[in-house]
């Protein structure tokens, strides 16, 4: 599956923020954590979280945060590979869900892959596309 077809339609499925384990709003050394948009200038779609050990996602979907029930997996390099056959080397971290149909990806300093948004390090895939998303204010 191309990455940029995955984002088209995930526009109403995205947004990210607030550390459980530490606090909400608590700044993170981990890429991961945080809140994000398909524009840099929309409200928080998706948000990213860390929970005993565990990643999981909200979505924002009609003003109400919607925590999906299963954790998200750290990927390896053989996974990455499968999403960015030619580019898994420019990717630093993916989370994917097992079941599929969400991940996020958060690229190596200097990226030039194909789709990627000059101003953002991340891109996500979602059931029906694939894009970059930016990492926005929580709310």
């Amino acid at each position: 599956m191309r990455p940029i077809l995955c984002l088209l339609l995930c526009a109403p499925l995205l947004t990210a923020c607030s550390n459980q384990d530490s606090g909400v709003g608590v700044f993170s050394s981990d890429p991961m954590l945080g809140c994000y948009a398909t524009h840099a200038r929309k409200p928080a779609e998706f948000r990213i979280e860390q929970q005993q050990g565990r990643y999981l996602v909200s979505f924002n979907r009609d003003e109400q945060w919607q925590r999906d029930p299963t954790a998200l997996q750290v990927s390896t390099r053989a996974d990455i590979a499968r999403f960015f056959k030619d580019d898994a080397d420019q990717i630093d971290k993916a989370l994917v869900h097992p079941n599929g149909g969400f991940g996020i990806f958060h690229f190596n300093a200097g990226a030039t892959l194909k789709g990627k948004a000059k101003d953002s390090d991340y891109m996500a895939l979602v059931l029906i596309g694939a894009g970059p998303v930016f990492k926005v204010r929580c709310p």
